[in-house]
């Protein structure tokens, strides 16, 4: 794959995001993404994706008070754009954590470690993949957990924030067993985060919830690698999956409603959640 993203010729750039794709070849632009009506030399669909992962990115941080991966502990110094590719993958979109620095001259751009987001170059424009998929680079610049449950979970409520809505709720597990079920939930697992932020924090609509999270879960993950022996400063991946996070994201959870003020004295359902 790393050979596929370094043929992609066509680049474009806005502030620290990279745009690379294809006018040829099996990870070519389909014909009906190349139209180019103001004649800048950039499709309007590029265009369009570049200015929408800006947007996010500044929704993000403005808005959610999100810090840029690229600007945090993990990453700073280490990573220097986020680079989308484009290509012909069946699957809509995933991020990795890795910073690898790929050979960027035949699309004459520079050629530094990055973070990387591969999108299908068939992506319905309605699809909320970019916003998803961005989401995931931040979580890695405040994390190593990458336990399913939570990150997809999370990353569900990212594809709706920016219309202003929350997803479907419903769920909080009343006993040790499914609690233990929600660990082997993945997107699914968004119901039961949906449930936290709407009842904890309906009036921004999980913005503040978030951001705590996050900030929590960077303060874990160092509990974590501490108590493990793990190189905080570099998880093996096993490590960054393995069910012995979840203890950890389950006090980060319970920290986080503390510290927003939600108690188990106002909602029975939380206090038994709390005892868990």
């Amino acid at each position: 794959m790393a050979e596929r993203r370094e043929n992609l010729e066509q680049v474009a750039v806005y502030d620290r995001f990279r745009i690379f794709y294809s006018l040829s070849g099996e990870d070519a632009l389909p014909p009906a993404r190349r139209a180019d009506d103001d004649n800048d030399g950039i499709p309007e669909y590029v265009d369009q994706l570049g200015r929408r992962f800006l947007q996010t990115d500044r929704f993000y941080r403005d808005e959610v008070g999100l810090t840029s991966p690229l600007d945090g502990e993990r990453y700073k110094g280490h990573a220097h754009y986020i680079d989308v590719n484009l290509l012909n993958i069946p699957r809509n979109g995933i991020a990795y954590d890795g910073t690898p620095k790929l050979d960027r001259s035949i699309s004459h751009q520079k050629s530094v470690p990055v973070l990387l987001i591969d999108l299908s170059n068939s992506l319905n424009w309605g699809n909320k993949t970019p916003e998803h998929e961005l989401f995931h680079i931040y979580q890695n610049g405040y994390t190593y957990f990458k336990n399913r449950w939570y990150t997809e979970g999370t990353a569900r409520w990212s594809e709706n924030i920016q219309s202003g809505r929350v997803g479907k709720g419903g769920f909080l597990p009343a006993s040790r067993g499914q609690r233990e079920a929600l660990f082997e939930k993945t997107y699914d697992a968004s119901q039961f985060w949906n449930e936290l932020i709407l009842r904890a924090d309906n009036g921004t609509h999980g913005k503040t919830f978030i951001r705590h999270l996050l900030e929590t879960l960077r303060e874990m993950d160092e509990v974590a690698a501490r108590e493990r022996g793990i190189n905080r400063a570099n998880w093996p991946e096993a490590e960054q999956r393995s069910e012995k996070n979840n203890p950890y994201i389950w006090r980060a959870i319970q920290k986080t409603l503390k510290e927003m003020g939600y108690t188990s004295a106002e909602d029975g359902e939380i206090k038994t959640l709390f005892g868990l």
